[in-house]
C-alpha cells in the first residue's frame, strides 16, 4: 500500500462503496477462523445491499467481492484486513495492526485504517557504498 491507493480510494465517489474490515491472525491454528469471519462479513454485507437494491443492480459489485475474497491468501495475512469493492474497484489491503470489524456501505470508502497505517509504516533510506558502480 502507498499513498497513491489511499488517494485513489479516497477520490472515488458513489453509493454503494463497500468497505469490509476485520482482524486477522498471522499464525496456523488462529488464521483458521479468517476465512469463515470473512465469509460472515461478506454475507452481511450481500444481504444489506440486496435488501436496497435488486439483485440485478449490485450483480456486478457481488461478483467483485467474491473475486476479491476468493483471492485472498490466509497464510500471509497480518494483523487486519480491509477490503474495498463498488462496481469499478476491488482491492484488498493487509494492515499490520487489529482493527474492528466492521462493514461499512457509503458514498466513499472508509480509509481511516489504511491512512493510519500509512503513516505508522516506518520509512527507510538505504545507503549503498562501494568501489565500483552499484
Amino acid at each position: 500500500m502507498n499513498r497513491l491507493d489511499v488517494q485513489l480510494l479516497q477520490s472515488i465517489r458513489g453509493y454503494p462503496a463497500v468497505s469490509i474490515l476485520l482482524p486477522t491472525h498471522r499464525r496456523s491454528p488462529d488464521n483458521l477462523q479468517d476465512p469463515i469471519r470473512v465469509k460472515n462479513l461478506v454475507q452481511q454485507a450481500t444481504e444489506r445491499l440486496l435488501a436496497e437494491f435488486s439483485k440485478r443492480d449490485v450483480e456486478p459489485l457481488l461478483a467483485r467481492l467474491e473475486a476479491l475474497v476468493a483471492r485472498i491468501d490466509y497464510r500471509y495475512t497480518l494483523d487486519g484486513l480491509a477490503l474495498f469493492v463498488n462496481r469499478d474497484l476491488a482491492r484488498e489491503f493487509y494492515l499490520p495492526f487489529a482493527v474492528k470489524e466492521r462493514v461499512i456501505i457509503g458514498e466513499t470508502f472508509a480509509t481511516r485504517d489504511l491512512v493510519l497505517a500509512l503513516n505508522r509504516s516506518p520509512r527507510y533510506w538505504v545507503l549503498v557504498l562501494s568501489e565500483k558502480p552499484t
